[in-house]
């Protein structure tokens, strides 16, 4: 029908979360999209797979979790069904790549582009996440947007020793070579990658403190994000289906 909605599923991990928390909360118009959910705990997505056109459970228990977190009860996703379907967080991690090359270029020239190349398109290729959102673009169908888990709440106390001086001197320029590394593979594999907010950013490799779920420091959870953090993902998540 010509007059109906672009549809939207935001498709992730726990890190999906935050976005539902953005809608309930009202931080963000999603007039103009029909937009639904589709997702659980990290730890189920060991027991998804692609196949014949959409993610599927490998079992009727994993299913059923997925079902009971969907308005419509869905018990896979179907690439069809959708416009747009946008991945996030998903098990998909750049924080430890980042990590890994910035140490090894302080440590000598052994690290040449190639193969700075080679690490992140490996890394990102072997996230099981990543080769879901591969499957469901392959399907020509709907188009496959991936927001990966956003880097861990700044802590100066925590972290104080995790990036040296001599990494942070190479952030401004690596990170968003590291960036524009990514999207090309992404592009390559039909998805578009989408960076973190440069807004959220602290320190080159962390996320702002400001947008850290409530009590992180007690619950030593500095890998989730808030209905702030969600509202700004969520809002461009809904521009692009708006496009479709």
């Amino acid at each position: 029908m010509a007059d109906r909605l672009p549809r939207l599923c935001i498709f992730g991990d726990s890190h999906y979360a935050c976005l539902k928390q953005a809608e309930v909360q009202g931080l963000v118009d999603v007039s103009g999209v029909d937009l639904e959910y589709w997702g659980h705990v990290g730890g189920r997505f060991r027991y998804l797979e692609y196949r014949d056109g959409a993610v599927r459970p490998l079992d009727d228990f994993t299913a059923r979790r997925f079902a009971k977190f969907n308005a419509k009860g869905r018990m896979d996703l179907p690439a069809a069904d959708f416009d747009t379907i946008h991945v996030t967080g998903a098990r998909v991690y750049v924080w430890r790549l980042f990590h890994q090359i910035l140490s090894g270029l302080t440590k000598g020239s052994f690290l040449s582009s190639g193969l700075v190349r080679r690490i992140l398109t490996d890394g990102l290729r072997g996230q099981a996440g990543y080769q879901l959102s591969v499957g469901l673009a392959s399907s020509g169908t709907a188009r496959v947007v991936l927001s990966p888990i956003a880097y861990y709440t700044a802590d100066p106390d925590r972290f104080a020793d995790v990036v040296t001086p001599e990494m942070a001197a190479l952030i401004p320029d690596k990170v968003p070579e590291f960036w524009d590394i990514l999207r090309g593979i992404a592009e390559k594999d039909g998805i578009t990658l989408l960076p973190q907010p440069d807004e959220t950013v602290s320190a080159g490799l962390f996320t702002d403190a400001g947008y850290a779920v409530a009590n992180h420091v007690e619950k030593r959870d500095y890998e989730h994000h808030n209905a702030s953090y969600g509202a700004l993902i969520l809002a461009r998540a809904v521009q692009i289906a708006r496009q479709a």
